[in-house]
């Protein structure tokens, strides 16, 4: 399935990982209005909202095809995630949020499960933000 018109069309991206505790990091990137706002649930003063440069938009929208993240969140809605999901179970959770230019939202997430190319978005989280996208 040729997705490019989906992700060439995306216009906000929330990614979200907490612990079963409730604790974690929230970070979401608004590629029209090229803001990011960072919130850190282990330490609210850490929170912060600023520009997103023009580089680190373009690397987000390369990047997000690549990794596979619409894939990944179809899979996961419909409970297909044999062939994308790691064996190794994490104590925490994962959801991620798309808006489409169109206002069109999609949402996906699990318990306990990450994908196995998650490694690859925390990275690109973590060039663009700065931060650790790491659970404690």
């Amino acid at each position: 399935m040729d997705l490019s018109g989906k992700y060439n069309s995306i216009a906000v991206i929330e990614v979200r990982i907490m612990t079963l505790a409730s604790e974690g990091y929230s970070v979401k990137f608004n590629l029209v209005s090229k803001i990011m706002s960072w919130r850190d649930y282990y330490m609210w003063n850490n929170n912060f909202t600023r520009a997103i440069s023009d580089d680190s938009c373009a690397l987000i929208k390369e990047s997000l095809p690549k990794i596979g993240i619409i894939e990944w969140m179809m899979a996961y809605n419909d409970k297909l995630t044999d062939e994308i999901e790691s064996k190794f179970p994490s104590q925490g959770e994962w959801k991620i949020n798309i808006e489409f230019e169109d206002g069109t939202k999609f949402e996906s997430g699990a318990e306990q499960n990450f994908p196995k190319d998650w490694n690859s978005l925390r990275s690109l989280i973590e060039k663009v933000t700065g931060c650790s996208f790491l659970l404690h």
